[in-house]
């Protein structure tokens, strides 16, 4: 069954935008104009996430949560969606029971992490904290052995963390990783979770993933936020991850010198084609983790086929890997993995990543068309072709052309082009 989101918000035109986005990243969604509607489809439709509006007009947001936090029927975690001005009314509403808030106007990558962040809260975290039941980091390579001494000894104490490496390196399996080593409840939260506790001290767990998704604003909260807990004990750790090393931080015009300082002393994430020899065991760990989480047959990669992933240059890194392993074990119910198999889904794995080369288009345009008309054919078309590269994933086309995704969607949906096949 698909994951279920309930959108509470009396614009039309951001309940129309938070559907489309979120259907596009496989959820079920259902939408409500005003707190009557969201209590009823909050019953019906039994969601597993609700985004909620704060400034309605009936019954604002807070009200209603707090409504039903006193009728302790909060059966699924709320965000809170608030404009400029609204922040403090936003923090206000995690003591009935919010779990974050996103601000307006609304951020595409903010607001996916944040749903993820919330439907991953509603995993029982005693479970989170026995190690069969997180993904770990797999290898036995050098690195390997080095980042687990570094992480049992980092466990002994609850100092910020900092994190660097390649897409793919699997900086969050480590984060999870020490997070369980420390016995303290694990929580990929978003930023906005970390500062609501810190008056006295981290409270739970805070990964930040990326620092350079932070704007300046939030970089200085986070500043304050590491120098205060230099000074108040803790009871949760913060993590902070970045793909670009120090170097590239300290010359990025969007970070704060004084932060990336901090990634001086980074831990570094090796990519999977650095520890290569850590391959067999990582094919053998996701074939049995697939089999046991998704119910896929479990199928052997005989000596032959654990060389040709080897002998693979793994351009999307950890990430790429298990895409290939699971792609392998849904294909067939064969006991045993053949050569010719492996191989084709190599190369459809390689096909789409070098999609990205494929960077070239020839256009005629009609010279009598004035300059709008003239960029309006080629946004047209440009567009087009990326959604067609992109498989018409709107994530990755965001990511490819750089362009945020809620204004994204506003020019694609102005040019006439469908979001899906």
């Amino acid at each position: 069954m698909s994951t279920k989101i309930l959108v509470v918000d009396d614009e039309p035109d951001i309940r129309l935008l938070l559907k489309d986005i979120l259907e596009d990243e496989g959820y079920e969604v259902n939408v409500a104009e005003n707190a009557i509607q969201a209590a009823e489809q909050k019953q019906l439709f039994s969601p597993d996430l609700i985004l909620l509006d704060i400034w309605m007009p009936d019954m604002d947001g807070v009200t209603l949560l707090k409504q039903w936090n006193e009728q302790k029927s909060l059966v699924c975690p709320v965000v809170m969606m608030s404009g400029h001005g609204t922040v403090e009314t936003a923090v206000e509403a995690t003591r009935f029971g919010a779990f974050d808030f996103v601000e307006k106007p609304l951020s595409t990558a903010k607001l996916l992490r944040t749903v993820n962040s919330a439907l991953s809260s509603r995993v029982n975290t005693s479970d989170l904290e026995k190690p069969e039941q997180i993904e770990l980091p797999v290898g036995n390579s050098h690195q390997m052995q080095v980042l687990r001494q570094t992480m049992k000894a980092l466990a002994q104490d609850l100092s910020p963390v900092y994190l660097t490496g390649q897409p793919g390196s699997g900086i969050r399996i480590w984060a999870r990783y020490l997070y369980s080593l420390q016995k303290v409840r694990t929580n990929t939260a978003s930023f906005y979770t970390g500062l609501k506790a810190y008056q006295n001290g981290l409270s739970e767990n805070v990964f930040i993933p990326e620092v350079t998704d932070l704007n300046l604003e939030q970089q200085k909260q986070l500043l304050s936020l590491i120098n205060h807990l230099k000074t108040v004990a803790s009871r949760g750790r913060l993590i902070v991850a970045s793909q670009s090393t120090y170097d590239a931080l300290m010359s990025h015009d969007g970070v704060l010198p004084e932060l990336a300082e901090h990634w001086r002393q980074a831990m570094y994430i090796p990519s999977l084609n650095e520890r290569i020899e850590d391959i067999p065991e990582l094919v053998e760990y996701y074939v049995t983790w697939y089999s046991e989480k998704e119910s896929l047959p479990y199928r052997h990669f005989g000596v032959a086929g654990q060389n040709m992933f080897r002998n693979h240059f793994w351009q999307g890194g950890l990430t790429e890997l298990k895409s290939v392993i699971r792609q392998i074990l849904a294909n067939s119910t064969a006991d045993n993995v053949d050569l010719t198999e492996i191989q084709q889904f190599l190369n459809i794995s390689r096909q789409t990543l070098d999609q990205k080369s494929l960077n070239f288009m020839q256009l005629s345009i009609n010279l009598d068309l004035d300059l709008r008309e003239a960029r309006e054919f080629f946004e047209r078309n440009y567009l087009s072709k990326q959604l067609e590269l992109c498989h018409y994933n709107i994530t990755e086309l965001s990511r490819k052309i750089g362009q945020e995704r809620t204004n994204l969607y506003r020019k694609l949906k102005s040019l006439g082009l469908q979001t899906r096949k």
